[in-house]
């Protein structure tokens, strides 16, 4: 609880988000004008990152971007996100595929778990007896899901010494972005040039000037959100906006419940875990404020473009800020586990991602491979930056199936979140956790493993 807690004047709340505005501008003028950054699609909010990340650095005896509140920052935004994209409209069903997506997902978390965990104990028996090795598990949460997610998990096992833990789930998750960004692009090129992509080919690949520029010409502004309400009476982002704190605020009511629950029955080991899955939490409060909504025939009061956008723009000052509250320091300390574990489960996720495709689809397989490469390292923006290279007006399935796969993906995965904490909640952080941690991952895959062939089937 920690984010709750921490103490934020607001000077220092305005004076960061007016940083993180400036930041985003700059980014924006930046990519429009240099090649590189179009030539890879880098996100404008990683660049901001980046150029946070630099800032802090230069100021650092001035307290500007201070990495405490920059992650305090994240994990109220990854919270904000999923309630955001909570309150959109509940989908109709789309068949097996955003169940398969799932799948691939759990299984991705899996072996980056599983890999990073061994390497871990690995250093722990020979060259780092020091290093902490819930290190490992921070693969899945920031490869695989996001930053917000990484450092919420990381800065709870702060509590049971890991050092800088959120900030090493922050570094991670860049080198995630690095890994969609940089492989992602180069293995969408060669596709592209043998033919592999549906839509385009390599003389259309370099005709939307929009996603190389990141900025869209008058004539082709696409229009995404409508307004609800009369703007006499209110402005219909301020009501948007109003559904939004107000599911967070319920939120915030119900994790106090729990946790006093929790002090209730003897469970007070259980609290941090807790409130680091507030996030979890918030999405399904928010799935719930919507059924309430559309119960009461008000589903007209909520437009899904809106809330989109305003998830959009939650990812983006996240991701600014979680790029931005690295330290250099941090990372000085750990190197070689960030290059040696993120390396290999970037290698490993590749293959696992381009089997499982090229078993479980016969259509649209290498926009498959690309978009949940890019989700499984990255983040969905940026799995749906690549997607929209080979599929620019989204008229693949591939999109909804990211979008779906990922909901039901939250809710198979909801055991790793708990087992990944056994270790410190229950053995003590002893050794022998991490070994019972590993097995249990193991066997959840070979459980997933069995139904594989019903999916293929299907």
């Amino acid at each position: 609880m920690s984010a709750w807690l921490l103490e934020i004047t607001l000077t220092e709340l305005a004076l960061d988000f007016s940083i993180f505005g400036v930041l985003l501008v700059l980014a924006t003028i930046l990519r429009r004008h240099i090649k590189l950054l179009q030539e890879y699609l880098i996100p404008n909010n990683l660049i901001a990152g980046v150029l946070g990340l630099l800032l802090a650095m230069a100021v650092i005896d001035f307290n500007l971007l201070s990495s405490e509140r920059l992650g305090a920052y994240v994990y109220h935004l990854l919270a904000l996100l999923f309630i955001a994209f909570g309150l959109r409209k509940p989908s109709k069903s789309m068949g097996l595929t955003p169940v398969k997506f799932s799948v691939i997902f759990i299984m991705t978390y899996l072996v980056q778990g599983i890999i990073g965990l061994t390497l871990a104990l690995a250093l722990v028996y020979t060259i780092m007896p020091d290093l902490f090795p819930a290190i490992g598990m921070l693969l899945p949460l920031s490869f695989g899901m996001n930053p917000g997610i990484a450092y919420s998990m990381g800065n709870n096992w702060e509590n049971f010494g890991f050092e800088f833990g959120g900030t090493v789930g922050l570094s991670f998750a860049a080198m995630g972005f690095v890994v969609a960004y940089t492989v992602g692009i180069i293995a969408m090129r060669n596709g592209i040039r043998k033919g592999k992509a549906t839509y385009i080919n390599e003389s259309t690949a370099e005709e939307n000037e929009a996603i190389r520029t990141g900025i869209q010409r008058p004539e082709h502004r696409p229009i995404m959100g409508h307004q609800t309400s009369a703007t006499e009476a209110i402005e219909s982002l301020t009501l948007h906006f109003g559904f939004i704190a107000l599911t967070y605020a319920v939120t915030y009511a119900i994790m106090l419940g729990l946790e006093n629950a929790l002090h209730y029955i003897g469970a007070e080991k259980e609290i941090l875990t807790l409130w680091s899955f507030h996030f979890i939490i918030a999405a399904l409060i928010a799935m719930l404020v919507r059924r309430f909504i559309d119960g009461f025939n008000a589903s007209h009061w909520i437009d899904d473009g809106t809330m989109t956008r305003f998830g959009n723009v939650f990812m983006d000052f996240m991701v600014v800020a979680s790029v931005s509250a690295i330290t250099i320091a941090v990372v000085t300390m750990y190197w070689f586990p960030l290059i040696l574990m993120g390396t290999t489960v970037a290698i490993a996720t590749w293959y696992v991602i381009k089997w499982a495709c090229d078993s479980l689809f016969d259509d649209f397989t290498f926009e498959r491979d690309i978009a949940i490469f890019g989700n499984l390292t990255g983040t969905m923006q940026s799995a749906l930056v690549l997607l929209r290279v080979l599929d620019p007006k989204f008229k693949s399935p591939v999109s909804y199936d990211l979008v779906y796969g990922s909901g039901f993906a939250l809710v198979l995965g909801f055991p790793l979140l708990i087992l990944i904490n056994a270790p410190v909640n229950y053995f003590d952080n002893a050794l022998e956790g991490y070994w019972l941690t590993i097995l249990a991952m193991g066997i959840y895959l070979a459980f997933l493993l069995v139904g594989w062939n019903y999916l293929k089937k299907k």
